[in-house]
């Protein structure tokens, strides 16, 4: 409810419609997205996410409720599916108050993230909650619940196909559970061993087939994508965060304060630095409490088998968050799914143990009804699930970097220009202007080539789209369709105008250009209060916005002030030079796209070009 109506498919979440829509056809997916690994190594190509689970999952709704609904509800629903099976796991395991609890921890899960966090169909999104429900069926299976390994199973795969960094605490899950299954079949139990084997050759056969076509890709592709991604992950010119970054994040998760219930956290904050006593004394407050608490409860293999988890995922963060290369991208909470699934079994050890504990410390108190417990969730739940209707916050909105209502406007003028629907042929879709991190262009381009129209794309945008969309040589293509990010000095494209909107309704262009001229009246000095909040920024951050600030100001004014983080900076903490009217600067802030973190286009327009047009506008001929 509170994306739907402003967000429309851009850039990834564009393209990851249109592979959806191609499941199943000639153009069938068999990997997920490219990385962005070719940033970070020697490797100049980017290796692909594992698998395309994603896009299968994706299908049925974009293709019967369209881009928007279809998109947001599929998404949301494989959050909610992994939801149920962490509480449905635990009621079958410990019965009506641990399935409370199930649904409770999972409830401060989805606050954590944010509803964006929920319908979010990036890739790097995807994973969080099936990760977690993963995590939980390899509990199940430390307990000795066989009959859960099918889902398990399915979990497992969907979160390891999603992205490169979920491999790491994937790879542990794996053999924790390796140890479970290991278990049953020594023991198994009034089950059997039969029937044990029974199940586990089921599961096999439900992994064999999800991962039937990233198999099938690596023995037919040069190179195959595992091939690549080993490859990848050998790369010693990758520069990353190590171990010492790691053991903070796995302290920051653990404590004092609960990582699940945290109101918008972000990577920034797990990765900021923390003394090495805070770090080791956090460690071991936690580790001693779980183990005198599996010490004296050691007959509860339930509660044994969550204190195993808690170990499990701190082995999983480690190793995660030591490889998490050493960039911007460390900001992203995107990169830290192990984090949710460690809180939330260190909470119900945690929660456990207290329950053991009440009756011992205080023997008239009385755990209470079962009825009670659900009930207890079931308020949790519900005001999690309101908490973005009544309360603003950013992670409860989907980014995105161009106003739905204006790729709404641009695509409607574009779809209803009578020199397009003239063409015959392929139409090549290029962009004029910083389009890395916007991706207009694969935005327009993939809702036209839903749409049935001959549609194709760059060579940036190899593969996330089927090669067969690829152009081999823009040069080649007699009908090129450029869109143009028009901002401070960008020169429109030559041929035949479609389309021109406004790239940022309501922005106060008046109050932009009054500060443009106050920041190009006198050099540029931080002051002391600028600069200590600069230092106070985490990580590399501070140096890249003070970089931005001092060469930029006064030449290239808009890339400094229509950035929301900017605004926010300079409005409380002023710039000694120049002189920035403070309520210009909150006109400006309060002009900017709703959710938006900067603008990037004041105009967007879409022109045709012939051949000869194209090459003699682009560099690339």
């Amino acid at each position: 409810m509170v994306n739907h109506g402003r967000w429309e498919p851009q850039g990834d979440d564009a393209l990851i419609e249109l592979r959806a829509r191609e499941v199943g056809t000639t153009r069938n997916p068999l990997i997920g997205q490219p990385s962005t690994s070719g940033s970070y190594g020697e490797q100049a190509r980017n290796v692909a996410h594992p698998g395309p689970l994603g896009f299968v999952v994706l299908a049925p709704g974009t293709r019967l409720l369209g881009p928007v609904t279809g998109t947001l509800l599929s998404t949301a629903a494989v959050s909610a599916g992994a939801l149920l099976t962490v509480a449905f796991l635990l009621f079958r395991i410990g019965g009506a108050r641990a399935g409370a609890a199930g649904a409770l921890l999972g409830a401060l899960a989805a606050l954590s993230a944010g509803a964006a966090g929920l319908v979010d169909p990036l890739s790097s999104n995807f994973g969080r909650f099936a990760l977690l429900a993963a995590a939980v069926g390899v509990w199940a299976l430390l307990c000795g619940d066989v009959r859960a390994l099918p889902l398990t199973v399915g979990w497992w795969t969907f979160a390891a196909q999603q992205h490169l960094s979920v491999g790491p605490a994937a790879a542990v899950l794996a053999a924790a559970g390796a140890v479970g299954l290991g278990l049953a079949v020594w023991r198994p139990g009034e089950l059997g061993r039969r029937r044990v084997l029974t199940w586990i050759g089921v599961s096999a056969a439900v992994g064999l087939v999800l991962w039937g076509p990233v198999l099938y890709q690596q023995v037919t592709g040069d190179p195959g994508n595992l091939t690549a991604l080993r490859s990848y992950s050998r790369d010693d010119a990758r520069v990353d965060l190590g171990l010492r970054s790691a053991v903070t994040q796995v302290s920051r998760v653990l404590g004092p304060v609960p990582f699940l219930g945290r109101s918008q956290p972000t990577g920034w904050q797990l990765v900021s630095t923390r003394s090495t006593l805070v770090v080791l004394a956090v460690l071991a407050v936690v580790a001693a409490m779980l183990a005198v608490g599996a010490w004296w409860a050691r007959r509860d293999r339930r509660f044994l088998a969550a204190v195993a988890m808690v170990g499990v995922l701190v082995v999983a963060g480690l190793l995660t968050g030591a490889n998490i290369p050493d960039s911007p991208e460390q900001g992203r909470l995107n990169f830290f799914h192990w984090a949710f699934a460690l809180s939330f079994f260190e909470l119900l050890a945690l929660g456990w143990l207290g329950a053991k504990l009440a009756p011992v410390v205080l023997p008239k108190l009385t755990h209470g009804r079962a009825s009670t417990a659900a009930v207890i969730g079931g308020v949790v739940v519900l005001g999690v699930a309101f908490t973005p209707l009544v309360v603003d916050r950013s992670s409860d909105r989907l980014g995105q970097p161009l106003p739905a209502s204006v790729v709404h406007d641009l695509l409607g003028e574009v779809r209803s220009a009578p020199e397009l629907a003239a063409v015959e042929g392929p139409v090549l879709v290029a962009v004029n202007g910083d389009d890395r991190y916007i991706q207009v262009g694969d935005t327009v381009g993939t809702r036209l080539a839903i749409e049935g129209r001959q549609i194709l794309f760059p060579a940036s945008s190899d593969g996330f789209v089927h090669p067969s969309r690829i152009a081999d040589d823009p040069c080649t293509v007699d009908h090129v369709l450029v869109i143009s990010l028009l901002r401070g000095e960008r020169v429109e494209p030559p041929g035949t105008e479609l389309a021109r909107v406004d790239g940022a309704p309501g922005l106060d262009r008046a109050a932009l250009d009054r500060l443009t001229t106050q920041a190009q009246a006198a050099p540029v000095e931080f002051g002391d209060d600028l600069e200590a909040a600069l230092a106070a920024l985490p990580g590399d951050q501070g140096g890249f916005v003070g970089s931005t600030l001092a060469f930029r100001l006064r030449g290239r004014t808009d890339d400094v002030l229509l950035v929301r983080s900017n605004l926010d900076l300079l409005i409380d903490h002023p710039i000694a030079s120049p002189e920035l009217s403070h309520d210009d600067l909150v006109a400006l802030r309060g002009s900017l796209p709703d959710g938006a973190k900067s603008v990037v286009a004041e105009e967007v327009t879409a022109h045709l070009l012939d051949r000869a047009q194209y090459a003699a506008f682009t560099d690339a001929c």
